[in-house]
């Protein structure tokens, strides 16, 4: 007997259908059976069964209002466990001025606590004002187990101001003259309810101190409303009198004074430039800073330049320079017979500066770290007796 065999396309095609059937079954059943998975959690029918704890606040921000910059301030969150399970809550983020401090009632452990169901603890949290003044907003976390309610964020604001505040923060002087008075006007408001009490004011720079004088006086009701949320404050008088040094001031008025019992001391700075009868010109000469720039010289040439003193107003003709002092000491100044230029309204003295060769090494550049040179000459001026002429220089090999 003859068997005919099936056809190998007809077996191949019947294997295929009954191998993807068995294994659609088998997909099947592993999806029914196995619970799903996501990263490292398991769900399953009976995860969240049973009982559960639940955490409930009654506030999660507080407005402190006004805080002085530089204070600080905490206020105490309240955290009920009103479900069925011990609530578990941990110490979370924080933004960089407010912290959380210990929780408050028993316990050991620094960073979390565990509540008893229908229990509650209390979270105090603490803040300090830094940088500008302002509102400001910050907040803090905690971590629990409730599963409807995993973080709790409680939230501070409120607006910093400062203790004291001066108006204009800088003074700035562009027309001082030497042959004549000047005056500037300055204010300090403070912030809280103390008046301002035993109030001292100076110039820091000495050499200033017989021709800048500080007055003070207490600020109107009228002036301090001008200022937004001032409660008291000082006006400053700053007198300039004749003789003040040509040249670039700058200088700073310190303000001390008491409020209640914290001292606060107010620090302004004060720039101008003074000018008058006597004017320094040449080349070596920086108008910029006041200064006579030389640089660093080699001891093997040494140096030779000359600036110009000129004079103008009633008094230019009495003017006969005469070195007093030179530093550093290797400074070999001359002065040269005065001339009439302009048609005799103003007179043009030479200052010759040198430095001969093998001069003594020095470092007078008029950086931090090196002592400003200068040229010292009494002027026979009757406003500008002296004048001080600022150098930089250094001498090295």
């Amino acid at each position: 007997m003859k068997i005919r065999l099936p056809n190998a396309f007809v077996v191949a095609t019947i294997a295929a259908l009954l191998g993807g059937l068995t294994g659609s079954g088998t997909a099947l059943l592993r999806a029914t059976t196995t619970p799903l998975r996501n990263g490292s959690f398991t769900t399953s029918s009976n995860g969240t069964s049973g009982p559960q704890p639940t955490a409930e606040t009654p506030e999660t921000t507080h407005s402190f209002g006004q805080v002085s910059l530089g204070g600080t301030g905490s206020h105490a969150f309240l955290i009920r466990n009103t479900g069925a399970a011990p609530l578990l809550i941990t110490k979370g983020s924080t933004s960089c001025t407010c912290t959380v401090s210990d929780f408050e009632g028993e316990g050991e452990e620094k960073n979390s606590r565990t509540v008893a169901p229908s229990d509650e603890i209390i979270v105090r949290i603490e803040w300090k004002s830094k940088g500008e003044s302002g509102p400001f907003r910050q907040r803090a976390t905690i971590l629990t187990n409730d599963p409807g309610r995993p973080e709790i964020a409680f939230s501070i604001e409120g607006t910093v101001i400062p203790t004291w505040k001066a108006v204009p923060d800088a003074i700035f002087i562009s027309d001082i003259s030497t042959n004549s008075d000047s005056q500037a006007q300055c204010r300090i408001y403070t912030f809280n309810d103390q008046t301002p009490r035993r109030v001292t004011c100076r110039v820091v720079d000495n050499s200033l101190t017989d021709t800048i004088f500080v007055t003070h006086r207490a600020l109107t009701q009228d002036e301090i409303n001008e200022e937004p949320e001032a409660r008291g404050g000082l006006s400053l008088s700053i007198d300039l009198s004749q003789g003040l040094p040509l040249g670039k001031i700058q200088t700073l008025i310190e303000t001390s004074f008491f409020l209640g019992e914290e001292e606060i001391t107010a620090t302004i700075p004060l720039q101008g430039t003074v000018s008058g009868d006597l004017m320094l010109v040449g080349s070596k000469w920086d108008r910029r800073f006041n200064a006579l720039r030389l640089g660093t010289i080699s001891r093997k040439t040494g140096l030779n330049t000359t600036i110009y003193l000129t004079a103008k107003g009633e008094f230019r003709n009495k003017v006969s320079p005469r070195v007093v002092d030179v530093l550093p000491s290797s400074l070999d100044v001359k002065i040269t017979p005065a001339s009439q230029i302009g048609g005799g309204g103003l007179v043009r003295i030479g200052i010759e500066i040198q430095i001969p060769p093998n001069a003594r090494p020095s470092n007078n550049l008029c950086t931090e770290t090196a002592e400003k040179g200068f040229i010292l000459l009494e002027t026979n001026h009757p406003i500008t007796p002296t004048l001080r002429i600022p150098v930089c220089v250094a001498i090295a090999e």
